[in-house]
């Protein structure tokens, strides 16, 4: 793919709003909900990112009322500076490697704008870069759901447990009632009487506010079987971050713009490898050869399976402070779907090993259920 080679279009750069380190959370969040993310300057010099996706992680898993007295630059990320030199592969793999909703664009010393998530899924499917892939190939799945009757408390607690930004809602008969989002749940707790105005003499808590009373309406969903390129122009044309995927009208999945971006990484990294390794700082690449061959073992084992073949497989490494590692895999299968696994532990080997542990159990279990199926398909052929 020649195009991916030529650098970032003027026309890809999009305002950008400015605040210092020490400015009041609370003052920046309806510009973060405007434009997606915001940029965090320390002494006039780049200091990070916010966007919903961090100011919700950071108070995870038992987000609170954002203090007035909270500075915005404790919510920042150091993401990586683009400019004219920035290839679009090199984009892509920047909004896959890092999951940015947006990351600022530098002209000479000076950043003057952000690039944001919706140009790079636009840019993929002006290259066709997932012209053979159907919704079902990128998909996320199983799909998660939360009772409409649940509080914003349970949905935060699923969400951390799932290691997912976004549920499906669902009433009492497993229809389709709407969707739940990080970043409606940041909107909420950040300014709850503008959110819910009926609740303005009581003060709104997670274990107060249901997820019905904040979750997105209507539902935008797709089947699993049109083409992938579809979802990402729907979700364009709707403005929205993510549909729920159907199968005989019955939710099975969502795909959402981080799918579409890691589908299209994957398809970058095919000709030279199924594995997609990201997250890796200074540290851990000392180490990367050992992780790759770890997970080049795994695949090789899968593909013994019969009727299961591996696609891709991508593995995000980050180091934390307080856990030491966290380490999250996306297994995609032909014709089997995508297998997600998070392991998080005290040392690089141990923590990557339980994760190829999981990932290797969810395979099994997903091929033995395959077969159980079959099995009774075939009971009831011979009835």
């Amino acid at each position: 793919m020649p195009a991916l080679f030529e650098s970032l279009p003027k026309e890809f750069i999009s305002e950008a709003a400015f605040y210092d380190y020490k400015t009041p959370v609370t003052e920046t969040l309806d510009k973060v909900r405007k434009h997606g993310a915001v940029v965090v300057l320390r002494d006039r010099e780049y200091y990070g990112i916010v966007d919903d996706r961090s100011l919700f992680r950071t108070r995870a898993p038992t987000p609170i009322n954002f203090s007035k007295d909270l500075p915005i630059g404790k919510f920042a990320r150091k993401l990586p500076l683009l400019d004219s030199g920035t290839s679009l592969g090199r984009l892509i793999s920047y909004f896959h490697d890092f999951s940015a909703k947006a990351l600022p664009y530098q002209e000479g010393s000076r950043i003057t704008g952000v690039v944001r998530r919706e140009v790079v899924v636009s840019t993929i499917v002006s290259l066709h870069m997932l012209s053979k892939a159907k919704v079902a190939d990128i998909m996320s799945s199983p799909v998660i759901t939360l009772d409409n009757g649940a509080n914003i408390a349970q949905a935060v607690s699923t969400m951390e447990k799932n290691s997912i930004a976004r549920l499906v809602v669902v009433d009492a008969n497993g229809r389709l009632a709407g969707v739940l989002a990080q970043r409606d749940i940041s909107s909420m707790l950040a300014k709850p009487q503008e959110r819910l105005p009926e609740r303005k003499a009581q003060a709104a808590s997670p274990s107060n506010v249901s997820a019905a009373s904040i979750m997105r309406t209507p539902v935008y969903t797709i089947d699993r079987n049109r083409p992938a390129e579809d979802a990402a122009r729907q979700l364009l044309e709707k403005k929205v971050s993510a549909l729920v995927v159907t199968r005989d009208a019955k939710p099975i999945g969502v795909v959402s713009m981080r799918d579409i971006i890691e589908g299209a990484a994957a398809t970058m990294a095919k000709t030279q490898s199924r594995v997609i390794l990201s997250g890796l700082d200074d540290y851990t690449r000392d180490y990367e050869g050992a992780v790759r061959d770890g997970i080049n073992r795994l695949v090789a084992k899968v593909d013994k399976f019969e009727r299961i073949d591996v696609d891709y497989i991508s593995v995000n490494v980050k180091r934390h402070k307080e856990r030491n590692y966290e380490m999250q895999a996306r297994l995609a299968l032909r014709k089997r779907g995508v297998v997600f696994a998070r392991a998080t532990g005290y040392s690089l080997d141990s923590t990557l090993s339980a994760l190829l542990d999981s990932i290797y159990k969810r395979v099994r279990e997903r091929k033995e259920s395959y077969l159980s199926k079959r099995r009774l398909a075939e009971r009831r052929y011979e009835e």
